[in-house]
Parts: structure tokens; C-alpha cells; sequence
């Protein structure tokens, strides 16, 4: 009798225990196949630097094309992105010229509960993308060759850490690396924390280092590993009360270490100051306005740099649509802004205005005052379907001196800038989901 409990038992156990293990090997899988084919015409009369009178306006179109396929599974999840960029009529359309290239190639493996390594090209989102931005708007996009550790916790707490390191090929004895990127080797940590459903607070350190080819006497001459390394230190507050539709978003970053400078290597301290907040006043109309402090250096000669550098963020979305001030140099910038957003049609179509009034952050001796003048932008989206959208725009810049001679053209006679395209974005996707046994 004992006997045959004893048996019923194992059989019993038998059984659960290959069932547990059907379980485990049997895994859903999941792969996704998706492409994007996005043309975008523009128009550019005065786009990025004023124009002068006798100079026509110019028009292209340029596309961008991805094909890619992301595969996932319980355990692992990896995604290739093939990518081509070209202005229409860049190659001839019979031309041996290869131009498709990786934008994505990454792998994220689950280590534990929670944390997950992700290594591989791959886009970079921090914020409100001051640093890091994947920059949709380029026709090339932002990516990195990154090793990354993730850890999160139900959304609540989440850590970021990654390194990169950069060489033109493969090495067998130390060499200039002649940098495609803006750094030899970079580490970055993110920390961000829910203090409340409402509030929101985020860290970010970053450090990019690059070599020291003064100490070395130009780049011929570099074989050892001298670096100098630049900091980027700062955060977020995010405040986005539940019951209203307010938000209230603070940013600021520091820098410091060192930086090359007219041949020497100077240190560096500057920093960059963001405070916007936007009120949904009835349910299809927003309100926004904001303040953006880049600082600027008065004394550039003294040994000591104070004009942030902006890292990798997407340039287009700050600081006007015409891209006048993505980078500002010993002058820093002020930029007073607000804005109004319509949303309508179930929020498929939205229309959006936005002005924009700039300054220098410091008083520069060639310049009268720090007036460098106002932007107005304009633009419409539509959404027709999840795979297909439209979107327009039209901005206006009401330059003066100041800007003219930044740009390299006081004194000539230029007319009002302005700016305008229409693009379209065609990005399909097809899920396929199946139960695999190993």
C-alpha cells in the first residue's frame, strides 16, 4: 500500500515537474517588422542665416528611409534598423554609390528581475532631450555605440549606466582616434524617481573625454592614453498634478573639467538653465511660455571657458525652428518663448504657434546691446492613420544688426527670413506572434 502511494507520488511529481519545464522552454516570441519612408520638401529663404537681397531663396526634398525588425521573447529583446538619408537627386538613380547604413544594431538581455543590458547602436532619450535626443526631426537621426545597464522598478525608480568607447578601426597600439563622435570614451548615469503622482525628479551625469593632443604636440605625435574630460551634471523637476491640466517643468546642467580653447587647454564652467510650463485651459487648447538661460563668457581670454556645450541633444526642437542659435558660442543666449497648441479632431490634427525673443546672455563688445531678435513658428499635423501623418510648417525671423554681424554680415542688406516645408511620414508595421519550444 505504502508501496503504491510512494509511486503515485513520483509519478506525480514526475509530471508536474515536466510541466514546469514545458512551461519554461515554451516561450511566446514575438517579432515585429516595420519601415518609415518620410520625404519632407523645404523651402529655406533666410533658414539658419540671414539672406542677402540679390540671393534667391532655395527648395529640395530630402528622405529618409528605415526598414528594420525587432524580435522579443521573455528573456531577450533585439532590433536592426537599416537606414538611407539622401537629398532627391543627390546620386544619380543608376549610381553604384552605397549608402544604406545601420542606425540601429542592439540586443537587451534580462540579467535579473528588473535589470536588463542592453549593448549596441542604439538612440539615446533623456528628459527633455537637452542632452540626449534621438533627433527625429534630422534626416539622419542621433545614435551611439553604447553599453548599457537598465534598471527599473514599476516605473518608479529608474537607473540608467553606460560606456562607449570610440576608435576609427581596429588598433594594436594606441592611436589619435580623429572623432566622428564628440568624445574618445563616454560614461553616463541617469537616476529618475517618483516622488508622488504628481512630481517627478530626475539626475544625470555625463562624462566625455577626449584626447590631449596639446601636451603631445598635435595628433602625429599621440601614443599614450592622455585624456582631458568634460562634466555634465544636472536634472529635472517635472510637476504634473493629476486633477488640472498643469505642468510645471525645471531643468538645469552644469559643466566643468577642461576644454581646448585657441590652442590651449582652458578649464571649463558654465551651465544651462531651463523653466517652462504649459495649462490646458479646456480640453482641445493649451497654453505654454518658458525661459532658456545658455551662459555665455565676457572674458573667453582668461583661462577659464563659460559657454555651455550642448552634447547630443535634438537642435531643432529648442530655440526656434530656423536653427539661428544651435550653437552659441561665448555669447550664450536668452530665449523668452510662448506658445498655443489646438488639438481637435480626436486629437489626430493639431495646429501650433509658437514666438520666440533672443538675447546674448553676455554683453558682447562688437554687438549693440544684446537684442539678436524674434521667431514666430507655425505649424499643423495630421494624423490619418497610425501608419500614415502629415505635418507643415512656417516660421519667420525678424533679424536685426546684432544677428548679422554674429553671422558674418553686417552691414549688407538682407531681407526678412523665412522658412517652410511639408513633410509626410509613411511607417507601417506588422506583429507576428508565435509559441516556440526550445
Amino acid at each position: 500500500m505504502k508501496k503504491r502511494l510512494f509511486l503515485k507520488k513520483v509519478k506525480r511529481g514526475l509530471f508536474l515537474g515536466l510541466t514546469m519545464l514545458l512551461c519554461i522552454n515554451a516561450q511566446a516570441q514575438n517579432l515585429t517588422i516595420f519601415g518609415e519612408i518620410r520625404p519632407r520638401a523645404e523651402y529655406r529663404d533666410g533658414y539658419g542665416q540671414p539672406i542677402k537681397t540679390d540671393d534667391e531663396a532655395g527648395f529640395f526634398i530630402q528622405q529618409r528611409t528605415r526598414f528594420g525588425a525587432t524580435f522579443s521573447n521573455s528573456l531577450l529583446k533585439m532590433q536592426v534598423t537599416l537606414q538611407d538619408a539622401r537629398v532627391w537627386g543627390e546620386a544619380a538613380h543608376n549610381a553604384d554609390n552605397p549608402s544604406i547604413g545601420v542606425y540601429e544594431a542592439w540586443g537587451e538581455i534580462l540579467v535579473l528581475p528588473g535589470l536588463v543590458a542592453k549593448v549596441g547602436r542604439q538612440p539615446l532619450k533623456y528628459d527633455n532631450r537637452k542632452l540626449f535626443s534621438p533627433a527625429n526631426w534630422s534626416n539622419t537621426g542621433n545614435a551611439f555605440d553604447i553599453a548599457m545597464l537598465k534598471y527599473n522598478v514599476n516605473d518608479d525608480f529608474l537607473v540608467d549606466v553606460g560606456f562607449s568607447y570610440s576608435n576609427n578601426s581596429t588598433i594594436s597600439k594606441e592611436t589619435y582616434y580623429d572623432p566622428t563622435m564628440k568624445y574618445r570614451f563616454m560614461e553616463l548615469l541617469w537616476l529618475s524617481k517618483k516622488l508622488s503622482k504628481d512630481v517627478t525628479l530626475t539626475a544625470i551625469g555625463v562624462a566625455l573625454s577626449k584626447q590631449d593632443t596639446i601636451s603631445t604636440l598635435g595628433k602625429a605625435n599621440y601614443h599614450t592614453h592622455k585624456h582631458y574630460t568634460q562634466f555634465t551634471m544636472g536634472g529635472t523637476f517635472k510637476y504634473k498634478p493629476q486633477s488640472f491640466g498643469l505642468e510645471l517643468f525645471l531643468e538645469g546642467y552644469y559643466q566643468c573639467g577642461k576644454t581646448v580653447y585657441k590652442g590651449a587647454l582652458d578649464k571649463l564652467k558654465s551651465y544651462y538653465l531651463v523653466a517652462n510650463a504649459s495649462y490646458q485651459i479646456a480640453p482641445k487648447f493649451s497654453l505654454a511660455a518658458g525661459y532658456e538661460y545658455i551662459s555665455g563668457d565676457k572674458n573667453p581670454n582668461n583661462g577659464i571657458q563659460r559657454g555651455f556645450t550642448h552634447l547630443f541633444r535634438g537642435n531643432h526642437d529648442f530655440n526656434g525652428s530656423m536653427d539661428y542659435w544651435n550653437s552659441t558660442g561665448n555669447r550664450g543666449l536668452q530665449d523668452f518663448y510662448g506658445g498655443v497648441l489646438f488639438d481637435f479632431n480626436k486629437k489626430r490634427t493639431g495646429i501650433e504657434a509658437n514666438y520666440h525673443f533672443f538675447k546674448t546672455a553676455v554683453q558682447v563688445a562688437n554687438l549693440d546691446g544684446k537684442n539678436l531678435g524674434s521667431e514666430i513658428d507655425f505649424k499643423i499635423k495630421h494624423k490619418s492613420y497610425t501608419w500614415l501623418s502629415f505635418e507643415a510648417g512656417y516660421s519667420i525671423y525678424f533679424i536685426n544688426e546684432n544677428v548679422r554681424i554674429i553671422k558674418g554680415l553686417g552691414g549688407k542688406d538682407t531681407r526678412t527670413a523665412q522658412w517652410a516645408y511639408v513633410s509626410m511620414s509613411l511607417k507601417p508595421s506588422m506583429v507576428v506572434s508565435l509559441l516556440s519550444k526550445k
